[in-house]
């Protein structure tokens, strides 16, 4: 699921430039297609942090801003690695390092953020039987 678009995402970035990053047939346009692949690859990258502790089906549009931000800020790391995948601006990769740490700390649970989490509590699967047992009830019982 995307959670931003264009429109957003030209809050953070000029649209020449984001023109100058998807343009390849030098149209003069912004290439919907090549920037809604970097949109999409910025969600999953957000989802799979958030998904253990939060429900991303119950999630609002639009989302906080600060998580608007980070997912802005991973699509232009994006944007930029397409085009400049040897000569990526150091201020880029900083952006998208901060980005990357912020999301780690609400996997962990150090940065609270309001959204619904998940409701059902954890559970521990085991691929072991009664029989699988080394000292078993009677074993222990007779010590």
């Amino acid at each position: 699921m995307a959670y931003i678009d264009e429109a957003i995402l030209e809050r953070y970035i000029s649209r020449d430039e984001l023109i100058r990053l998807t343009d390849d047939e030098n149209s003069g346009s912004v290439n919907s297609e090549r920037l809604n692949e970097a949109i999409n690859i910025a969600s999953n990258e957000f989802e799979n942090y958030v998904r253990d502790l939060y429900d991303i089906s119950l999630f609002s549009s639009p989302l906080p801003d600060q998580l608007t931000q980070i997912i802005c800020d991973i699509t232009i790391y994006n944007l930029y690695k397409r085009r400049y995948r040897l000569e990526m601006p150091e201020s880029i990769i900083n952006i998208y390092n901060l980005a990357i740490s912020q999301l780690s700390k609400i996997a962990k649970g150090e940065l609270q953020i309001n959204l619904p989490k998940k409701t059902t509590a954890g559970f521990i699967k085991i691929n072991k039987t009664e029989d699988d047992r080394i000292f078993n009830k009677d074993t222990l019982d007779s010590l």
